[in-house]
């Protein structure tokens, strides 16, 4: 497989004597392992028999696109992924190496039953200051549902700070936050991306206030000019990185759809734009935007899921 075409990271203008922090942000459902599939849906499988006969089984594709994703000199990747079964966090962890750690509980049961919405990071160049898992309900602290939502949602928190700094200078930190939101119910959707802003405010303020930066990754289950999209545009604490990136002529690739499915043609306009990467806040004008790509999900003729990775280049600045 050739490694995707994305545009590198170039050093950002800034009054700070601090270099920037360079981050590849990856937003991705990778569709759970699912018993009862759709046509050309593949099964997750790593097994070794599944291995060694090429194209049965999604898995093996998957993780080589995360692997290929997650190679950018002086960037450091970070990942937000939705849809994650336990075994399935499992085997990309150990497809993507032991410096690959995670974040997050499943939503069933607060440990591992039910899909994560899990953060991965690289051990070697970010530490974890803070963490925590929500769900996205009146009563965000417990297993819970809420608003009609078809099914338990989260959200996964974590406040980085990079290993290393290049030199004397004050290590940089910033919070990235990863959810799905409902697909059945509307109202659940707009209540929950509001669960989600009020904890990134709430961390926020006692890891570092306007001087923490923030990036949020999920399914969003809403396209632009709808429902959650439009409250967290109308809100005007974060940005949608796709329009930063096609304001300023740094959109790669000609795909711009998200969720496709598992159908033959969906490059051609079948599918939605429901998957995001936000940054901000934008008041404080911390981030800079290198590159974005909306990834291609069929990989030597395998479907690796039913949605395409999003993948945005971008720096902290100041």
């Amino acid at each position: 497989m050739h490694p995707p075409l994305l545009l590198h990271a170039s050093p950002a203008l800034s009054q700070s004597t601090s270099p920037p922090l360079s981050l590849r942000v990856v937003t991705f459902n990778i569709r759970y392992a699912a018993t009862s599939r759709s046509s050309n849906e593949k099964p997750w499988s790593t097994t070794f028999r599944a291995q060694q006969q090429p194209g049965l089984c999604r898995a093996p594709y998957l993780i080589a696109q995360l692997n290929q994703t997650s190679s950018l000199e002086n960037s450091i990747p970070i990942f937000g992924l939705q849809e994650v079964l336990h075994t399935q966090l499992m085997d990309i962890k150990t497809g993507l190496g032991p410096n690959w750690a995670h974040l997050g509980v499943a939503r069933d049961d607060g440990a591992t039953r039910g899909e994560y919405s899990p953060i991965l990071y690289r051990t070697d160049l970010l530490r974890v200051l803070y963490d925590e898992t929500k769900w996205l309900s009146p009563t965000p602290d417990v297993v819970s549902y809420g608003w009609g939502a078809g099914i338990r949602r989260v959200v996964t928190l974590g406040v980085f700070e990079q290993l290393e700094s290049g030199g004397s200078e004050k290590k940089k930190r910033f919070l990235l936050a990863n959810t799905h939101l409902d697909h059945a119910s509307a109202q659940a959707r707009t209540e929950g991306i509001k669960v989600v802003m009020a904890r990134i405010k709430a961390v926020r303020e006692t890891w570092g206030g306007e001087d923490l930066g923030v990036v949020l990754t999920g399914d969003f289950n809403s396209a632009q000019g709808e429902g959650a999209h439009e409250f967290l545009k109308d809100a005007g604490e974060l940005e949608e990185l796709f329009d930063l990136a096609n304001k300023e002529g740094k959109v790669k690739g000609t795909n711009r759809l998200t969720f496709t499915g598992f159908r033959s043609g969906s490059g051609s306009g079948r599918g939605s734009f429901i998957d995001f990467i936000w940054v901000g806040l934008v008041r404080d004008k911390k981030w800079t935007v290198q590159g974005y790509e909306i990834l291609g999900n069929v990989v030597e003729g395998v479907y690796i899921s039913d949605h395409r990775a999003v993948v945005g280049d971008i720096s902290l600045v100041g």
